[in-house]
This record gives C-alpha cells, sequence and structure tokens, in this order.
C-alpha cells in the first residue's frame, strides 16, 4: 500500500478534525443576502472560492512548505497572513483552522517538528494560520507539494459543497455532481498560481471576500464563518 496515499487520503478526510465542519468559506452569508438563489450562481460562487484560494492562499502553502525546517521564516511568513488577512471573519476561520490541525497532527503522528510548532502555538509565537499551518505539515510528512496543492484547493471545494447540503441550498446527489464537475478545473486554478510569491499573494474576487465578513451580522447562522 502507497503510504503517502494514505497519509494524504487521511489529511483529506472531512472526518479529520480540523473543524472544517463549522466553516462555509462566506456561503452562509451569500445565501442570506440573496446573492446565491440560483444553482449557477451557486456555481459561479464557488469557482470564485476556489480562484481565490489559488492566487491568496497557495503562495503562502508553498512558501511554507519550502520553509518547514526554518522557525523564522515561518513565524514571518505566519505575521504576513495575519497582515493580509484583514477580512476579520476569514482571519478567525484561519486561525482556527490552523490551530486544530497542528493539534491533531500532534497528537497523530509521531513528529518532534510538528509538536515544537504545537509548542509555539500554545506560546503565542504563531498565529497558526490555517494556510502556512498546512504547507509546514505537508512537507513534514513529504507529501509532494503539487498534492499538497491540490489537497488545499479540494478541500475549499468540499467544504463549500458539503456547507451548501447542511444550509439546504442542494440535495446530496446534486451536491457531489456540481462537485465532480467543478473539481475538473483544480489543476488549471494549481497552474496559474504555482510560481506565485505571497508578495504577489493577493484576493481574485473581493465579492466572496466582503460577502463573508458581513456573517457575523446575521442574527441566526449555523456556520462560524
Amino acid at each position: 500500500m502507497n503510504g503517502k496515499l494514505v497519509t494524504i487520503l487521511q489529511i483529506s478526510d472531512s472526518a479529520f478534525p480540523t473543524g472544517g465542519f463549522s466553516h462555509s468559506v462566506g456561503l452562509e452569508a451569500a445565501i442570506k443576502l440573496g446573492i446565491i438563489n440560483t444553482p449557477e450562481n451557486f456555481k459561479q460562487f464557488t469557482v470564485q472560492c476556489m480562484e481565490n484560494a489559488g492566487s491568496f492562499s497557495l503562495p503562502y502553502v508553498t512558501a511554507a512548505y519550502h520553509s518547514c525546517m526554518d522557525q523564522d521564516r515561518l513565524t514571518d511568513l505566519d505575521s504576513r497572513c495575519q497582515a493580509c488577512l484583514n477580512n476579520h471573519v476569514a482571519n478567525r476561520a484561519s486561525i482556527r483552522q490552523g490551530n486544530s490541525l497542528i493539534v491533531t497532527a500532534a497528537k497523530i503522528f509521531p513528529d518532534e517538528q510538528i509538536r515544537r510548532i504545537e509548542t509555539l502555538l500554545e506560546q503565542d509565537v504563531l498565529h497558526g494560520h490555517y494556510t502556512v499551518m498546512f504547507g509546514f505539515l505537508s512537507a513534514v510528512l513529504q507529501l509532494d507539494l503539487h498534492e499538497a496543492h491540490q489537497m488545499f484547493v479540494f478541500g475549499v471545494l468540499r467544504t463549500i459543497i458539503a456547507s451548501a447540503v447542511r444550509l439546504g441550498n442542494v440535495g446530496t446527489i446534486e451536491a457531489q455532481r456540481i462537485q465532480f464537475e467543478l473539481q475538473e478545473g483544480v489543476d488549471n486554478i494549481i497552474k496559474r498560481n504555482v510560481s506565485r510569491t505571497v508578495e504577489e499573494a493577493c484576493v481574485t474576487f473581493p465579492l466572496v471576500d466582503i460577502t463573508q465578513n458581513t456573517h457575523d451580522t446575521m442574527f441566526a447562522k449555523l456556520f462560524h464563518s
């Protein structure tokens, strides 16, 4: 059995406890605001979220992957992400998921580097943004960088699809059909952003970011973000 493939399947499984199930990547706010009211709107919103993941998040994943042994560089990347992720809802979600990822990984994988990062999180040396923690963990577990990129963008797609089902926006079968259709675009998103540096990281579709930023104004909500 391919050990790395099994690790990829384990980390990308929705049952891996990083708290991703409690986030909708702004979908809940978009539905409440009436931005999403047709299946086509939903697909467009999902693609835009994936594009933002490619243009803003992948540069941090890549940089953290290449700097997994450099604590100072990881700290710098984490601080830069904190400064640039000025959508407070997305910022909060990123920190929660990043911390959950490392705390969970430290309990599962016997690796001193992971425990060292967990200690830095406990000491508040790091914020623990998800993109940086994900890139770091992928490198420590010796996963291929392209596979890490695929896992990250697919994770965004899977989260939105699962959130749509829980919100009653689409049925389970239709959701899987849409996921199958849209996951074909994952590699194209990666290809266009694989060489982008953290200095070039940006949000391609700002309306998604603005919409998510209104999440806390909703009186009743199912998700944290």
